[in-house]
């Protein structure tokens, strides 16, 4: 049976719970605090490095389309958007579209900057992500 990193990380959650409270009552006496506290790191680390996703693209990954795309500087997911950063024209100022999806497609929600919603760098890295999206939905 293999075991995702949800389930290994509340499975250690878990352990660190247990062995939390017994070495509080006094019934572990050779644990030291610091044993405790390195498994709490642990357990705590494994949670917190659980990566995100948005439509089926890990997050580090959807990072690396916004890189290769003209313009683009990253990309990061927010709750249940997908930010974009790019700069602008000159280079000077680095902007903002967000994304959702929508009745299964990508929409663009908001842009950032004089560009009203007719921004060239969003829209290339939209074909890029919805390219990526389909390969990897392919695959399932």
């Amino acid at each position: 049976m293999k075991m995702s990193k949800t389930g290994w990380s509340l499975v250690a959650a878990a352990a660190t719970t247990i062995v939390l409270g017994y070495a509080k009552k006094g019934k572990i006496p050779f644990i030291s605090s610091k044993a405790v506290s390195d498994i709490t790191k642990v357990a705590s680390d494994a949670v917190i490095n659980e990566e995100k996703s948005f439509g089926g693209l890990k997050e580090s990954v959807i990072n690396g389309i916004a890189k290769n795309t003209y313009k683009g500087v990253k990309a990061f997911i927010d709750g249940n958007e997908l930010v974009y950063q790019f700069r602008s024209n000159s280079n000077k100022t680095v902007l903002e579209s967000k994304f959702i999806i929508e009745a299964g497609k990508l929409v663009m929600t908001f842009v950032s900057g004089n560009y009203g919603n007719q921004p060239n760098a969003p829209l290339f890295f939209k074909d890029n992500l919805v390219e990526a999206m389909n390969k990897a939905n392919e695959n399932l």
